[in-house]
């Protein structure tokens, strides 16, 4: 379903820009602009065509590599999509592991303490996090950890390759900014199956049997728990690597969270197009690698091949 599935949302994508209130002739030429010269722009970067026509065109092109050329400064848009991949990666990725951290224990604890103390303030501390902006809270993180107790940078960008300990030291407060928010859906997530495991079959048998608790807990329970964990957590990546306009924003992040909002601005059709494509990509592939160790976790998912096959 790769293929179908961005096929469908190339074409979703390509009509909801284009229907988007603005001119992107006028965005790029200025309110000053002639109706003449705006019939040019047009006529030049064939906006004057009907959309079949103009998403045929740029199918056909993106088959090839090619996604275009920015409106307003001329240059190929696929090679600075893929110069900024790295950076809403990492970030991603980072923040990612910050909700895992997080969410696991805590989401696993709360299920075997359930109806207790710790239960109840896990799940506070769950809705509270999940109430929270991601903005908002990267805007406490820089005030805090920032300018008062100045141990983080409030900005900028190392490559990972350039200086790792600088690189992670700039990606700190981006990633907690979306990693504790995010934590709070895959923490109430890993309760709500922990207990589910809790209460089947053979689990019960198991301490039956007289197998330690931890057994128990690591051998059976999260091992059978992870598997809808991470169909919700490959869906929550992808919120996450698409969601992070305003934290590229607020960080002085080149990734394509600050292009695309440079391409919102300026009306840059080829620049969001191109940048929501290679979104969606990363987000399928997330989605499938889930897929993948999903069968490997549990095996029975993968059907039987047929006799004589």
């Amino acid at each position: 379903m790769f293929v179908p599935t961005l096929f469908a949302a190339s074409v979703i994508l390509f009509i909801a820009i284009n229907v988007v209130p603005g001119s992107a002739a006028r965005s790029a030429l200025g309110v000053d602009a002639t109706p003449q010269a705006i019939m040019r722009f047009e006529a030049l970067n064939g906006l004057n065509r009907p959309l079949v026509v103009q998403y045929t065109d740029w199918l056909e092109k993106a088959l090839h590599g090619d996604l275009g050329t920015s409106f307003q400064n001329r240059v190929p848009v696929a090679p600075e999509i893929l110069k900024r991949v790295p950076t809403t990666l990492e970030l991603a990725i980072l923040a990612f592991l910050v909700a895992n951290a997080i969410a696991l224990p805590l989401g696993a604890l709360a299920a075997l303490r359930h109806r207790r103390k710790a239960d109840v303030a896990i799940s506070t501390l769950a809705t509270v996090l999940g109430a929270i902006p991601n903005f908002w809270l990267a805007t406490l993180l820089v005030l805090i950890f920032s300018l008062h107790l100045k141990i983080l940078p409030a900005g900028g960008y190392t490559p990972f390759l350039e200086s790792p300990w600088q690189n992670l030291i700039q990606m700190t407060l981006p990633a907690l900014s979306l990693g504790l928010v995010s934590s709070a859906l895959l923490l109430r997530i890993m309760r709500t199956v922990m207990l589910e495991v809790l209460s089947s079959d053979y689990v019960r048998t198991a301490h039956a049997k007289g197998a330690p608790e931890w057994i128990v807990v690591m051998r059976h329970a999260m091992r059978n728990a992870l598997i809808p964990f991470l169909t919700v957590g490959a869906v929550e990546f992808g919120f996450l690597f698409g969601g992070v306009v305003i934290i590229e924003d607020i960080f002085r992040l080149p990734g394509i969270g600050s292009l695309v909002l440079v391409g919102i601005i300026n009306r840059d059709y080829p620049v969001l197009l191109g940048s929501a494509l290679v979104v969606t990509i990363i987000v399928l592939a997330a989605n499938m690698l889930v897929d993948t160790c999903a069968a490997l976790l549990d095996p029975r998912q993968i059907r039987p091949r047929e006799a004589g096959q």
